[in-house]
């Protein structure tokens, strides 16, 4: 049984025109190489394809024994592809890889040195080091829910990759409520209702969703707080890109026209 299952939910299409416009194929070939570049290699890698073009087999073929894919019959979303490659895991710790985010190649080493410091947790967080249009960077902080002691919480910081939990705890929880964007909401509002104030609007009179894009990594994490001991580890090994083709401020074609320019568009998702 390997120690670590990166579990990545992945959906591209690298022949379709918006390919150009985000490039989630080519996010996905780094994606693969930060995986491959971990200094812990005691890990296997869930994929659940979502129905890409080209399959994600054709394209990691024969690049690692360690890496599992599984092609889902039909394209079912970002909630379902992330439920099966969590349900495939063999491993004793599950964690979660976008499949357009990378591993800091330390990610695994520094989950299994948490693990053998402390114990007594089942659940780690860490921060996101977020990665800039212009090459700039910041580190998104992480919530500390030890510092909450059991108070809820809402969204915001919370990103699936940034946080890591037993087999063993998943297996209590259960898979993500496979819902849309605002069913999900509802679901949660309805089954934690201490959340709803965190997410109340003012202005619109109404509540907003969980978060962005679609507000499963905050959810998911707090079901499993509810029932797991999370440790958070002040670090940043996580990497999330806002955009793809970066340039420098000075570079005269930094300003790129919109047809061409990296946008985030929940309908490609």
């Amino acid at each position: 049984m390997p120690k670590f299952s990166i579990c990545t939910p992945c959906w591209y299409d690298a022949e379709h025109p918006h390919n150009a416009r985000q490039p989630r194929f080519e996010l996905f070939l780094r994606c693969v190489n930060s995986v491959l570049s971990q200094t812990c290699e005691d890990f296997e890698w869930v994929i659940a394809d979502d129905i890409c073009t080209p399959p994600v087999s054709e394209v990691i073929k024969d690049k690692d024994e360690r890496i599992k894919t599984f092609r889902l019959e039909e394209k079912l979303g970002r909630i379902a592809a992330r439920n099966k490659a969590m349900l495939e895991a063999k491993g004793e710790w599950i964690t979660v890889l976008d499949a357009d985010d990378e591993y800091s190649s330390l990610y695994l080493q520094a989950l299994d040195d948490a693990s053998r410091l402390y114990p007594d947790y089942d659940m780690f967080s860490m921060n996101h080091l977020i990665f800039h249009y212009d090459y700039s960077t910041e580190i998104r902080k992480f919530i500390d829910v030890e510092k909450l002691e059991g108070r809820p919480f809402g969204s915001g910081t919370i990103g699936a990759g940034a946080y890591a939990f037993k087999k063993s705890l998943y297996e209590k929880v259960g898979p993500l409520p496979e819902k849309g964007l605002w069913d999900l909401a509802e679901w949660a509002f309805e089954t934690y209702p201490e959340i709803k104030p965190f997410f109340w609007n003012e202005n619109k009179q109404g509540y907003n969703s969980l978060g962005n894009p679609w507000g499963d990594d905050y959810i998911y994490f707090y079901m499993l707080t509810r029932l797991g001991k999370c440790k958070h580890l002040n670090t940043a090994l996580y990497n999330v890109h806002s955009h793809y083709g970066e340039r420098f401020h000075e570079d005269p074609d930094y300003n790129l026209g919109e047809e061409k320019a990296p946008q985030w568009n929940p309908q490609i998702r």
